[in-house]
Order: C-alpha cells, then structure tokens, then sequence
C-alpha cells in the first residue's frame, strides 16, 4: 500500500502556538485539508490562509498525493 505523506509546515506564531514548525502525516488515500487539521489538533481558526505548491486553497480541498502544505496565522493590527 502506497502511503502518502502530508508535510504541515507552520508559518509565524503557529509555530510557537503548536510547538513545531513541521508536523508530518501520514495516508492510505485522498484526504481534506479540513480533515489533516482536524488530525494534526490544529484549529482552523487560527489558519488565515493554506497553501500547496503554489496554489492557496480552502480546508475542503483534496490532497491525493504526497505534499507540503503551509498553513499562515491570521494577523491583526491596527
């Protein structure tokens, strides 16, 4: 069985938040975005944005092969 494997990488407070900059998982099959944050404890409400290669993408989109995935902090200020 060929298992694939999601590299999150953490970027700004995030890294501090969740005590790693790298989590990695591993997959049987296709699996959400939503679903790898869900297994990594990362709450989506701290994600402002995600991306993969170079496409920024929502929760619902479908990683099917071994990837990095890099989840950016909401930032605020004023």
């Amino acid at each position: 069985m060929q298992y694939k494997k999601i590299s999150i990488k953490l970027e700004g407070y995030l890294k501090y938040k969740y005590s790693s900059n790298v989590l990695e998982l591993h997959y049987s099959k296709p699996v959400t975005i939503h679903q790898v944050l869900k297994d990594a404890k990362i709450s989506s409400a701290d994600v402002f944005f995600i991306k993969t290669g170079d496409l920024m993408v929502k929760e619902d989109y479908l990683l099917t092969k071994s990837t990095e995935v890099k989840l950016f902090p909401v930032i605020g200020g004023g």
